[in-house]
């Protein structure tokens, strides 16, 4: 009884819940049949709800791949354990506000791991987004010529897991460099950054540029990061195989 009025209490189902909380107090004699249809109406209810949501954040987030974690490839050879993903998909990463650092060659499956975690986060009820850094880069260059910079930082800031792919394909410009920072700086300690490169971590500082700017913005993606260096050969070339001892997509 106490699991299905809290359910109504989070739906903000007041009407149902008050009503039902009067017949209980009532001693009403045909609540004790009732109690097991109605608990299983109402989980079904928030069940529709939670999907309804979760299918809502991920067409926000406009991730790159269609993934699960299911789906995605673990084992020696890949440099990524099964035990890794069970663990990250509980969510309590995202919860401490803490980063995620993905690297590994091409095909190695960089971006589909983070499409698979970031939609995971959308059925935990996360909001996420999923840029393309240079896109991204380009959309706030504009966005300052518009007088619109402000706003799409705060927007950003928000985000609950701010997925960024394709880190580090070429050198940041200055004007991408400080917009890096101040996304990090507004994000450190509160919300969750995960960030996709090809480059190892070791290069990142090169690829900032600006030894200044550089320092600060590794020292906030470091400090408060788990890190997965991908390895083996293109995923492209070999189907993916479903995993059903992982959380279900």
């Amino acid at each position: 009884m106490t699991a299905t009025l809290q359910l109504l209490r989070e739906m903000k189902l007041d009407g149902m819940r008050l009503a039902l909380q009067s017949l209980q107090d009532m001693g009403d004699s045909s609540l004790e049949s009732l109690w097991p249809i109605l608990g299983r109406l109402v989980e079904a209810e928030a069940e529709q709800r939670r999907q309804t949501k979760a299918e809502r954040l991920a067409r926000q987030a406009k991730f790159r791949y269609a993934a699960s974690l299911q789906t995605v490839a673990t084992g020696v050879e890949r440099n990524l354990d099964k035990s890794l993903l069970t663990r990250l998909a509980d969510g309590r990463w995202i919860a401490a506000g803490r980063n995620l650092l993905i690297t590994g060659p091409t095909g190695a499956g960089k971006s589909y791991l983070a499409s698979a975690l970031g939609r995971h986060a959308c059925l935990q009820g996360y909001r996420t987004r999923y840029f393309n850094c240079g896109r991204l880069w380009a959309h706030l260059r504009q966005a300052r010529n518009r007088d619109r910079y402000e706003k799409e930082l705060r927007a950003l800031s928000k985000v609950d897991v701010l997925i960024l792919d394709d880190f580090g394909l070429s050198k940041l410009d200055a004007p991408d460099r400080l917009s890096f920072l101040e996304i990090l700086e507004d994000r450190w300690g509160k919300t969750s950054t995960v960030v996709v490169a090809q480059r190892p971590f070791d290069t990142w500082h090169e690829i900032l540029g600006e030894p200044t700017v550089a320092d600060a913005i590794c020292d906030r993606l470091f400090s408060n990061a788990e890190k997965i260096e991908l390895k083996g050969e293109s995923l492209r070339k070999t189907p993916r195989i479903i995993d059903s001892n992982l959380p279900p997509h």
